[in-house]
């Protein structure tokens, strides 16, 4: 087995619907236990196939655990969760382009924010053969040939596209700060046509979708430079100050940067010298 914590462009073809393939494979001997996961909001919901052990999730604070599906698909999330994985941890992630959940699907996905679905009772049923074609290999390569297979067939069944508010979800993605009214009027949006999109194709509000992509930047910027001060990378981030980076930690993490800096720190992936950066 080989460990892995790799991040993977898509195929030229699935770029408008697919980020990135997240791979990872981490392995911990039955004497370890097994750190939880702060998986705190970024932009961008997912479909993950958990092919070895399952995982298992709850809010912060909170007293159980859930088991999610062997493939589910995550909808956009707005506070940091604790994810549990076993000893013998695989998954496959797919993080999808702003709008490309509601097109595979047809979903509302505010429905699905801060929650997530069995993927097979989304998809129809030749998703399952996906699922075990994922399961019977430990190539990359293959798991991501056979899913984009699958997506661009499945694709051009439903036959729909993005639109103008996806163009604004994907610039906002690139550049939180971003005035979002005159990227609104750049693609011919109106304010609340806008609103009423992002709620139906991104499952939260332009404003609230900036602050979490911001945010996702942070906290990567704080992984690859731990030594940094908060106001720096506050600046670093676009923040206008230190203020609204502690409201954006209270809101989504339920606690200080300094706190959640200390629980990330100790992430599954961190044993291995890997981290989300």
């Amino acid at each position: 087995m080989t460990l892995r914590f790799e991040f993977i462009p898509p195929s030229p073809p699935l770029a408008a619907l697919i980020r990135q393939h997240q791979i990872i494979r981490l392995s911990f001997k039955a004497t370890e236990t097994v750190p939880a996961k702060p998986y705190w909001p970024r932009p961008s919901a997912s479909l993950a196939f958990y092919s070895r052990d399952p995982e298992w999730i709850k809010p912060l604070g909170a007293l159980e655990l859930r088991r999610k599906p062997r493939a589910s698909l995550i909808g956009q999330p707005t506070r940091t969760t604790l994810r549990q994985g076993g000893r013998d941890f695989s998954v496959y992630q797919i993080e999808f382009q702003p709008g490309a959940v509601h097109i595979l699907t047809g979903l509302a996905i505010h429905e699905l924010t801060d929650a997530d679905l069995d993927a097979e009772a989304v998809f129809p049923p030749d998703f399952g053969a996906l699922i075990r074609e994922i399961e019977d290999t430990e190539d990359a390569r293959q798991m991501i040939r056979a899913a984009e297979s699958w997506i661009l067939r499945h694709h051009h069944r439903r036959n729909r596209e993005m639109t103008a508010c996806d163009a604004v979800a994907l610039q906002l993605l690139q550049s939180p700060t971003t005035e979002i009214d005159r990227v609104a009027r750049r693609h011919g949006v109106g304010t609340r046509q806008l609103r009423r999109a992002f709620q139906e194709r991104m499952g939260v509000s332009p404003k609230l979708f900036a602050r979490i992509a911001r945010f996702d930047q942070l906290v990567r910027l704080s992984n690859r430079f731990p030594t940094h001060d908060w106001l720096s990378l506050a600046v670093y981030a676009g923040y206008y100050d230190y203020h609204h980076l502690r409201h954006d930690f209270r809101d989504f993490c339920g606690m200080a940067p300094n706190a959640f800096r200390a629980v990330e720190a100790g992430s599954p992936e961190r044993k291995f010298g890997f981290l989300e950066d």
